[in-house]
């Protein structure tokens, strides 16, 4: 008798060839549909595997969040969201993404020089709100501008009970281990709820540290606090070594007992609120 695997992919994006905003840095020329999604993350093991997942809005997409809402609406209880709004955006649409299964809001910093608006009173409004919907804040950044940019998160957010997420390992840089988004991350995980994303090690400064940086990441932030991520198309980097790349996780978990089966679902069904029994 064949046993299915459940796995929670807490990072992919889904998206229609060459649509993106006219700011975009880059455009794909392929779709990301959901149906290749599930493909994928359908390989990510010896045994059968049983996927949910978390749509996370791209970049290139801006605040239309239309393609992700689609794909949650076609899988509800399977998946969940991760959006891009506007500080503008009003009650009734956060309503609308929060009924969807959107449990989130991304900050893609990466390249923004103009990132330090996160710290002003629009913005400061906007986590309030979030925050009152359960949501996290999801962060991404350079490589080493990950302390400053935590730091700088946390202090905005104030009072506002939001859990933060730190994409791709948190972005450290050539440091390391040694780079101090560690020590930031120690002192924010004591203020809030701290989650880091143990996907994407092609985007890091040394990518063959990866092991290193997510057992460096179990002892700051709690194994309980690691959430493992496809990063699926893999835009801008895509190749067949990525999904290569995916499995050689899943193989160092299959030797981490005291990781596996948190990173596989058990830590994403506590901030995504998957109805999961393993």
């Amino acid at each position: 008798m064949t046993t299915s695997q459940t796995l929670v992919d807490c990072h992919f994006h889904v998206f229609d060839a060459g649509v993106a905003v006219a700011s975009a840095r880059y455009r794909p020329p392929y779709a990301a549909p959901l149906a290749d999604w599930l493909s994928m993350a359908g390989s990510m093991g010896d045994a059968t595997v049983d996927p949910y997942g978390v749509v996370v809005q791209t970049s290139f997409l801006g605040t239309d969040n239309a393609a992700m809402l689609a794909a949650l609406r076609r899988m509800p209880g399977r998946l969940r969201g991760v959006a891009v709004v506007d500080p503008a955006v009003d009650d009734a649409e956060l309503a609308t993404l929060d009924a969807a299964g959107v449990r989130g809001i991304r900050l893609n910093l990466y390249g923004d020089a103009g990132w330090w608006r996160i710290d002003t009173a629009p913005w400061r409004s906007l986590f309030q709100r979030v925050a009152a919907l359960g949501w996290h804040v999801e962060v991404h950044t350079n490589n080493g501008d990950g302390a400053m940019v935590l730091a700088a998160l946390d202090a905005a957010l104030d009072n506002a009970p939001a859990p933060i997420v730190l994409d791709h390992f948190g972005r450290p840089g050539p440091l390391g281990v040694d780079d101090p988004v560690f020590d930031t991350a120690r002192t924010v995980a004591v203020r809030r709820p701290l989650w880091i994303k143990i996907s994407a090690p092609y985007r890091l400064a040394s990518p063959d540290q990866w092991p290193t940086l997510a057992a460096h990441w179990a002892e700051i932030a709690g194994p309980d606090r690691l959430l493992w991520g496809s990063d699926w198309p893999w835009t801008n980097h895509e190749a067949p070594a990525r999904a290569d790349e995916c499995r050689a996780v899943m193989a160092w978990l299959a030797q981490r007992p005291d990781l596996s089966e948190g990173l596989r679902w058990r830590n994403a069904a506590a901030l995504y609120g998957f109805a999961l029994a393993g």
